[in-house]
């Protein structure tokens, strides 16, 4: 977990360490990843990212915090009722939409194809919800993961996943 250390920088530190872990794990998947390239970027000592960071593993868990609350920023949750289904196509197309214009994209892109076992599939543990909104919410992520990996397949990615949610609503 990111240490209070890291919390109070100042914004110039922060940002330097922060380009820095993103220069990283956004070139080398977490396996190649290393300290000294970080710490050599962001001009501070080898201490000092113990002081911040666990280890590479918490570092990378903060990063991808970090660009998930930013692509997401603006984003709203479906509702739950039925004609809830075409808001996950709109939250798709704008999540990639901001994706293509994010200094994260290369990062989500690193970690789909690398990194992905590191933090989980991004799954709620506990299941909320009808069976419905659970598939709704698969099948919209796992079409974000197939159009990073292959970009030529998002229009015909984002065709399937209308008609899929499409059929889902008419359950």
């Amino acid at each position: 977990m990111v240490s209070k250390t890291f919390e109070n920088l100042g914004d110039d530190k922060k940002a330097r360490v922060t380009a820095a872990l993103l220069k990283e794990f956004s070139t080398y998947p977490l396996a190649t990843a290393q300290v000294a390239r970080i710490v050599a970027d962001a001009g501070i000592a080898r201490g000092a990212f113990y002081k911040y960071f666990d280890d590479l593993h918490d570092a990378y868990r903060y990063l991808f915090g970090q660009a998930m609350r930013e692509i997401h920023q603006g984003l709203r949750r479906p509702a739950t009722s039925p004609d809830a289904f075409s808001s996950y196509l709109t939250m798709t197309r704008a999540f990639l939409t901001g994706l293509s214009t994010s200094e994260y994209g290369p990062l989500i892109a690193m970690h789909y194809r690398h990194n992905e076992a590191v933090l989980g599939d991004g799954v709620d543990p506990e299941p909320s919800g009808d069976a419905a909104q659970w598939a709704a919410k698969v099948l919209t992520h796992e079409t974000l993961r197939c159009c990073v990996l292959d970009p030529a397949s998002l229009d015909a990615r984002l065709d399937q996943l209308a008609e899929a949610l499409t059929i889902l609503a008419k359950r």
